[in-house]
C-alpha cells in the first residue's frame, strides 16, 4: 500500500508544477499602457540669428537698404537687421518657430515651422523685389484636336532678361495665392523680347482635374528672376508667390 501510494503522488508532481508556473506567469503579466511615460526633455535657452539679403527683379543682389527689413518671430515684436543685414533674436527657449520677413518694395517671405534646440541657430533670409513690370496683353490660340492651348503674352521691351508666371484656375479667382491656382507655370523672357508663348498641355490639365471642353481661367504676371521669396504654404502644400507684378492680365481658354 505504501509503495502504491507513492506512485500516485509521483504522477501528480508534473501537474502541480504546471499549475505553479501558470500562476507565476499570470501574476507577472504587465497590464495597462506601454511606452515612455517619463518627463519631457530639458529646455534650453539660446538665440536665432542670420543675415537678410535683398535681390532686384533681375536676380541681382542689392547692397543697400538692408536695415529697412522687418522680422517677426512667431508673430511677436518686430526687429530690424543692422546696416549689414545681420539680425538676432536672443534669450529664446527650446521650441518650434517661424520668421516672417517684410521690406518695402520686396515680396514678404516666411521661414516656416523650424525647431530651435539650444545655442545659436543660423537662419539666413532672402527677399526678391516686387517686379516693376507687368504684361500688357495675352492671347489664346486654340487649334482643333491640338495637344494644348498656346498663350502668347506681350510685354514692353527691356534690355535685361526677366520672367513671367502664369496661374491657372477653374474659376475667375485665378491668381498667385495658393487658393487661387491649380497650376503655376513660369517662362523666361529673353532680353529685348516683347512676347513669349506658353503651351498648356492637355496632359497637365487632365492631371490637375480638368475635363475636355471645360473653360479654365488664366492670370499672367511679371515675375522676378530666381524668386527667393517664394515659400510653402503648410496648409495646402502649395507655394506662395509674392514676388509678382501688381497688374496681371487675364483670359480664358478651353481644355482640349
Amino acid at each position: 500500500m505504501f509503495i502504491k501510494s507513492n506512485a500516485k503522488q509521483t504522477k501528480n508532481i508534473p501537474f502541480i508544477l504546471a499549475i505553479g508556473v501558470l500562476a507565476l506567469t499570470s501574476a507577472c503579466t504587465k497590464k495597462g499602457n506601454t511606452g515612455a511615460t517619463g518627463p519631457a526633455g530639458p529646455a534650453y535657452t539660446g538665440a536665432i540669428s542670420g543675415h537678410v539679403d535683398l535681390y532686384d527683379q533681375y536676380g541681382n543682389k542689392v547692397l543697400s537698404g538692408l536695415s529697412n527689413a522687418s522680422l517677426q518671430l512667431n508673430g511677436g515684436t518686430a526687429i530690424t537687421p543692422n546696416a549689414s543685414g545681420y539680425y538676432l533674436f536672443g534669450n529664446l527657449m527650446t521650441g518650434d518657430y517661424d520668421i516672417t520677413t517684410t521690406c518695402t518694395g520686396y515680396a514678404a517671405t516666411k521661414t516656416n515651422n523650424f525647431q530651435f534646440l539650444s545655442d545659436t541657430l543660423n537662419k539666413d533670409i532672402k527677399l526678391s523685389a516686387i517686379p516693376a513690370f507687368s504684361p500688357t496683353s495675352m492671347t489664346v490660340y486654340t487649334a482643333l484636336a491640338s495637344p494644348g492651348d498656346s498663350l502668347v503674352i506681350n510685354f514692353t521691351a527691356d534690355t535685361q532678361p526677366r520672367n513671367c508666371i502664369l496661374f491657372i484656375n477653374s474659376n475667375t479667382t485665378a491668381g498667385n495665392l495658393p487658393a487661387n491656382y491649380v497650376l503655376a507655370v513660369t517662362k523666361a523672357i529673353p532680353a529685348n523680347q516683347t512676347k513669349v508663348a506658353i503651351v498648356i498641355s492637355a496632359t497637365d490639365l487632365y492631371a490637375a482635374g480638368f475635363s475636355s471642353g471645360i473653360t479654365f481661367y488664366c492670370a499672367a504676371y511679371g515675375y522676378v528672376v530666381g524668386d527667393v521669396s517664394v515659400y510653402e504654404d503648410l496648409s495646402t502644400g502649395k507655394n506662395v508667390y509674392n514676388a509678382v507684378g501688381a497688374s496681371p492680365v487675364t483670359t480664358t481658354a478651353i481644355v482640349p
